[in-house]
């Protein structure tokens, strides 16, 4: 199906956490290790199942908007306990490539994680996508004063890296 979902676009680290054994390594785009930068969410994240999460670590300001100079303060300052890990994505989980898995497929069996494993946990938090037009979204988005919007196939594969299966809309 070509239908599209549309998430929140936030301003932050995009992150992959690799989770074995109760233990998570949070790395970048880059494949750099960023566990002892994010100690906090890394140590949450050891909850969850053997499994790799897509997510973006942000700050939050007072009025829950992502704020990118925040987040880089709290990382020179090594105050990260108040960061958030949303995560919107499952590309392995318990040993299954699910890379070909509808995205619809995928974000269903991360929520149902989340629900699971990470009920109470502030600092990991489920991105749920809407599927009204992606117009009304962004018009939502501007008015919360949020970075934009990520649009995709709900059929789409995961994929590294950027691709023709999502768009960004500031």
């Amino acid at each position: 199906s070509s239908e599209l979902s549309h998430e929140v676009k936030f301003d932050g680290y995009r992150i992959q956490a690799s989770v074995e054994n109760e233990r998570a390594v949070l790395r970048t785009r880059k494949k750099l290790d960023w566990s002892a930068r994010f100690p906090e969410i890394a140590r949450d994240c050891g909850v969850l199942p053997d499994g790799i999460y897509d997510g973006e670590i942000v700050a939050l300001d007072n009025s829950g908007v992502a704020d990118f100079a925040m987040l880089q303060k709290a990382l020179s300052d090594r105050r990260t306990a108040n960061l958030v890990f949303f995560l919107f994505d499952l590309p392995f989980f318990e040993g299954l490539d699910l890379r070909n898995q509808p995205l619809e497929k995928r974000k269903d069996a991360l929520r149902k994680i989340i629900e699971a494993r990470a009920r109470g946990m502030t600092r990991l938090r489920y991105v749920s996508h809407f599927s009204a037009t992606g117009g009304a979204i962004l018009d939502a988005a501007c008015r919360m004063k949020l970075e934009g919007v990520i649009s995709k196939r709900l059929s789409s594969p995961y994929r590294g890296g950027r691709n023709g299966d999502w768009t960004k809309a500031k």
